[in-house]
């Protein structure tokens, strides 16, 4: 599965970075590669769990969610600024 690798960047405390990199270290591998692997693995067991098309179904139902709460966003903003714009301009 050769593919073009992308970024992933995330947050932990200073602890939890030095546990990751010593264990890490102990298999053998560089840091992002043991947290790449650990992620891999627990997204194939969740797969397997759950099944492919479970798991894409909650995103989809979450990625609409979201797009609407976005939109509902917007909206409410246009409305504030075009009030405001209107009760300006006369």
């Amino acid at each position: 599965m050769a593919s073009e690798s992308s970024p992933i960047c995330f947050r932990v405390p200073a602890d939890e970075r030095s546990l990751l990199e010593v264990v890490a270290r102990h298999q053998g591998q560089t840091l992002s590669a043991f947290v790449r692997d650990a992620a891999i693995r627990v997204a194939q067991g969740l797969i397997d769990e759950y099944g492919a098309e479970a798991i894409f179904k909650t995103f989809e139902t979450t990625e609409t969610q979201r797009a609407e709460q976005t939109r509902a966003r917007v909206n409410e903003f246009r409305t504030r600024l075009l009030s405001q714009y209107r009760g300006s301009s006369g």
